[in-house]
């Protein structure tokens, strides 16, 4: 083989790889496997994630977080509803003490309940906790999550449904 073979093999070789390369450049890379599926994923404005439960029917949103003892550090329950209200919370039959949040239909922070106690009452008389402002959903965290997110009243939440 002369010299001036090998030089168009080699060059011809190195094109083709060129072009090979450009075509795995040029495919969309595919998104990444969701790692909670079924559940919200929440965006607190410093970064922090909170996976959330999605109570959405009636049913859902009246078992909430019922006769659980603890919340990881990164989850929670959004309890999402058809229209703005003033949507009411009590904390029968919950065994934590939880935050609660309500926003409005941007995702911003219109009231915060902090560490509600667990209301160990057998009859209906447990207090009720709600928001002066209408809301369209409420997020309930561990107790004291919302402060050492810092989260208050104005801050906004970027929330992704599944």
């Amino acid at each position: 083989m002369t010299g001036q073979k090998k030089i168009l093999i080699v060059f011809a070789l190195a094109v083709f790889e060129f072009a090979g390369s450009l075509s795995v450049l040029a495919s969309p890379p595919s998104p990444p496997p969701k790692l909670n599926p079924g559940l919200a994923t929440i965006q607190t404005p410093d970064g922090f994630t909170i996976y959330a439960e999605i109570a959405n029917t009636p049913d859902q949103r009246s078992q909430g977080l019922m006769y659980r003892t603890r919340l990881a550090p990164d989850r929670g329950m959004l309890f999402t509803f058809p229209e703005p209200g003033i949507w009411t919370f009590w904390m029968k039959n919950t065994k934590m003490a939880l935050d609660m949040l309500w926003l409005d239909e941007k995702g911003v922070i219109v009231h915060i309940q902090h560490a509600a106690p667990i209301c160990e009452r057998k009859d209906n008389l447990c207090p009720r906790y709600r928001s002066n402002k209408p809301a369209v959903a409420v997020l309930e965290l561990g107790p004291g999550r919302s402060k050492t997110l810092n989260l208050a009243p104005g801050k906004k939440l970027t929330i992704e449904l599944p």
